[in-house]
């Protein structure tokens, strides 16, 4: 599927609770599959959203094979959905998530881990990020 089309779609679903998209999607001129629902994060922590003003930001990365980040972590609600190939969540300790195409997941918040790629081929994901306005939503590691 075509990464724009993919990426319209998911900035859709962040407005799925308005009345007005359940409207319409009662009217049946829209239809809409849900593909998660949890307020849980993938280790268990209950989701909690920054207060005040929010942005959110979306964005598509590609993992190249066996291609992995450095060890980060995540202040603010990150959630992504894998467009292509399997992605790998990797904890500091050794706890590995896989999560193939198709896949939803809200990843842990303060919790140092990598991502990436161990497959053959590309990996692509689309990222949703809930962050105070004008946050970054990445912590790298320090060595």
């Amino acid at each position: 599927m075509h990464t724009k089309k993919m990426l319209a779609g998911m900035v859709a679903l962040t407005f799925i609770g308005s009345p007005s998209v359940a409207t319409f999607a009662a009217q049946g001129k829209f239809k809409l599959a849900e593909i998660s629902r949890s307020g849980k994060t993938a280790t268990g922590q209950d989701i909690m959203f920054p207060s005040g003003k929010v942005e959110i930001v979306v964005g598509a990365g590609e993992f190249e094979a066996d291609s992995e980040t450095a060890m980060h972590k995540h202040p603010y609600p990150r959630s992504l959905y894998v467009l292509e190939g399997t992605f790998t969540v990797t904890e500091e300790g050794g706890q590995a998530r896989n999560y193939s195409a198709g896949s939803f997941v809200t990843e842990a918040v303060d919790v140092w881990h990598t991502g990436g790629n161990s497959g053959s081929t590309p990996a692509k994901i689309l990222v949703i990020d809930q962050v105070p306005e004008g946050f970054n939503n990445l912590v790298i590691k320090p060595k």
